[in-house]
């Protein structure tokens, strides 16, 4: 198994890799209860990942609902419990693994700084989205033409510099994200929201196809009021197609934390099965969401 499958087949809390053992040497049993877990079971049947058009799986007449943060909340308290237990900070992750050159990088010397930008170093507009497992949603945004870059991460938690085996965990409030940049004369934030869309069903919270958890839950957040407003107009038409409650976030962007590099293009350099997947402008090939 590479290192990234390792990570996304942890299964009853047991994390796996050298980092996650050393993380189960700090996480007291006891304090950490299954439901902070969310076991990607979809790891084990690939292709079972909530894909379909805008509107499919939900039925009309439900209304819209705000997205509930309680176990949120919930998990933040126990992270900050475990600190206590600890006795200091959670372990953090550096980006001298990131290579130079990449968005990637260079969204890590923002990170550093706690910035959050509009535009990238080469003058493109940013976007951030959460749509589940990060590396589907990532290719899924690669094809789109227009998009000039990307990257995957996690953003609207807490902990600064998370480790991807802490994220994992569901306690620090982050959820797995793409940032990519743009070229707005060739596409747009309607269009990426769109796309958003067709690959997760609005009406589940916290999860997207077999993977749950709070790491996993989608949204759209925005870098600025222009992105808000196109997003809110996407909003409104999943709304009016009826089969509620969205769950989805419209929130602004937080800090965005790059993850580590064997996440960067994943399913491109090619997935746990070592083969790559078209990330060609254009290109209509079904996603095997886990390589």
């Amino acid at each position: 198994h590479t290192q990234a499958s390792l990570g996304k087949s942890f299964s009853h809390g047991m994390l796996r890799g050298r980092s996650g053992a050393m993380l189960l040497g700090l996480l007291p049993l006891t304090v950490v209860p299954t439901a902070a877990f969310a076991p990607a079971q979809a790891f084990l049947r690939p292709g079972k990942n909530g894909l379909g058009k805008i509107g499919q799986h939900r039925a009309p007449g439900l209304a819209f609902a705000a997205p509930a943060r309680g176990f949120k909340g919930a998990a933040m308290g126990l992270l900050d419990g475990l600190k206590k237990t600890l006795g200091g900070e959670l372990p953090t992750r550096g980006y001298d693994d990131l290579k130079p050159g990449t968005f990637a990088h260079e969204a890590a010397q923002y990170a550093l700084k706690g910035e959050i930008k509009e535009k990238s170093a080469s003058g493109h507009d940013i976007a951030t989205f959460g749509g589940g497992c990060f590396w589907g949603v990532e290719l899924a945004f690669q094809r789109v033409p227009g998009v000039i870059e990307t990257c995957v991460g996690y953003s609207q938690g807490e902990l600064k510099h998370p480790m991807y085996e802490l994220v994992c965990t569901g306690m620090t409030g982050h959820t797995e994200i793409v940032q990519l940049t743009y070229d707005p004369k060739v596409t747009n934030m309607k269009v990426l929201t769109r796309l958003l869309f067709s690959r997760i069903d609005p009406s589940l919270k916290d999860q997207v196809g077999n993977d749950r958890g709070t790491q996993y839950r989608h949204g759209v957040y925005y870098h600025t009021e222009a992105q808000k407003k196109e997003a809110e107009e996407v909003f409104k038409e999943i709304e009016a197609a009826g089969g509620g409650p969205i769950y989805t976030e419209l929130e602004p962007v937080g800090v965005m934390y790059p993850a580590e590099e064997y996440h960067q293009q994943y399913l491109e350099r090619g997935g746990r099965m070592g083969m790559g997947q078209s990330a060609a402008k254009g290109c209509t090939d079904p996603i095997r969401c886990y390589g």
